[in-house]
């Protein structure tokens, strides 16, 4: 009655330590402090469905919190996500906040055609159900199915099995050209926005720059509508997240003070082994020692061969087992162990020589190039994390294809059809036998 509730979010499942069910964060306002067109209604989002999950317990990435955050600052209806409920419509639910009452983000049942299970054939009315869908990753069903009759497709010819569709999704014209469209616009934004990252130094606004770069990435990338603007927001949440040390390290000292991070994150890495992920998978290992990391993985490669190699011939083979190659004689074994020590010896020399040329090249970096190198992470990290989103949502598109391959492929006739067969050759049989 005093307007004090401004909003309920309903928050995922085992979020927090020790508690397994749903939380809800009700916002409250003191009574009048309502902006005006907020008074006398009521936001309520679901988003149960946002969250990672967590071997113990479910995590909220940046990428979840922003599409939270920017649907309250919205404050506006969002099919199956968000929903402004007007106190009239909360009295009428005998004011009841429960959050599925008003946004109800559950997904619509699956539908079955009968005709299509009986006799075949793809019901156009569910794949026109898709259509939006279809239409943002720019894929054209028509390379896929063909015209039955006016209410049916049938799968075209190029869809022999159900592997088949991944492969003709992937290599569609129309979504080559729609991801086309996102790195152009990803590279533009780039071009025009980098000025941001290298003025930190100078400008020291690191919360005004991250303003400017999230809302110009949503600006930018969102009219391709091959993500749409929360999935967008999502990537660049996340990507700074990740990147927000190295910016913080780059506005007190510069490019300088962010390669040096870089240098010493690797370096304690190796002393380190309960840290996860190992140190030579750095981007920036890979970039300044890429000969390095070639030469270190093909000897791993050898040596993991030698290994296996040689524990299989010194188990040796069961009675009941056959192989094709002969055994190894004892020369051969011995030659084979005798390379496998050096490998390893190679490889460990290889391990105690990566910090002295990791600093060395290092060292030889100018000004400009360790701002070419900074920015060159960067760049590529968030390229990384756009194109995560888009395999997403090109997956979404293979899996609605293979669900109607899988419901619909195999007809009522051709089950029948093949029992038929099997009844037949059954009934051979027992005559053959002289059971019937």
């Amino acid at each position: 009655d005093d307007d004090l509730l401004d909003a309920v979010i309903g928050l995922a499942p085992n979020l927090f330590y020790g508690t397994g069910i749903p939380a809800c964060i009700l916002v409250l306002r003191a009574k009048g402090a309502k902006p005006h067109e907020r008074r006398g209604k009521v936001l309520f989002v679901n988003a149960d469905a946002e969250f990672s999950a967590g071997r113990a317990q479910n995590y909220l990435l940046p990428e979840h919190v922003e599409k939270i955050v920017s649907a309250y600052h919205a404050f506006a209806n969002i099919p199956g996500y968000a929903m402004v409920g007007t106190h009239e419509e909360l009295r009428a639910n005998d004011l009841n906040l429960n959050i599925r009452r008003y946004a109800d983000n559950a997904p619509p049942p699956e539908l079955h055609d009968v005709r299509a299970h009986l006799i075949g054939g793809i019901p156009k009315r569910e794949v026109a159900g898709r259509s939006e869908m279809f239409v943002a990753n720019g894929f054209n069903p028509s390379g896929i199915f063909v015209d039955r009759d006016a209410d049916y497709y049938d799968f075209s010819q190029a869809v022999s099995s159900r592997s088949d569709i991944a492969v003709l999704v992937a290599a569609d014209p129309g979504v080559a050209a729609r991801e086309a469209d996102l790195t152009r616009a990803f590279d533009t934004w780039w071009e025009a926005n980098e000025k941001v990252i290298i003025e930190l130094p100078e400008t020291r606004a690191l919360m005004a720059a991250r303003a400017i770069l999230m809302d110009s990435f949503v600006t930018a990338l969102a009219p391709v509508r091959l993500l749409d603007r929360f999935q967008v927001a999502g990537v660049i949440a996340t990507w700074w997240g990740n990147i927000q040390f190295d910016f913080r390290a780059l506005t007190a000292g510069g490019f300088e003070a962010v390669v040096d991070g870089w240098v010493t994150t690797i370096t304690t890495a190796l002393d380190d082994r309960t840290l996860r992920g190992h140190p030579l998978e750095h981007r920036l290992v890979r970039v300044l020692l890429p000969a390095y990391l070639d030469e270190i993985e093909t000897l791993q490669a050898r040596r993991a061969e030698l290994d296996a190699t040689i524990r299989g011939a010194s188990d040796g083979v069961d009675d009941e087992e056959t192989v094709e190659d002969e055994p190894l004689s004892a020369s051969e074994l011995a030659a084979l162990k005798k390379e496998l020590t050096a490998t390893r010896r190679k490889v460990k020399a290889l391990e105690q020589e990566f910090v002295a040329q990791l600093m060395e090249a290092r060292s030889r970096l100018s000004p400009e190039e360790l701002q070419h190198l900074v920015l060159g992470i960067a760049r590529t990290s968030l390229a990384d994390h756009v194109d995560i989103y888009v395999s997403r949502n090109r997956q979404l598109v293979i899996q609605s294809l293979e669900n109607w391959w899988d419901k619909y492929a195999v007809t009522l006739q051709a089950v029948e059809a093949q029992r038929h067969d099997a009844a037949v050759r059954l009934d051979a049989f027992l005559q053959e036998l002289g059971y019937v």
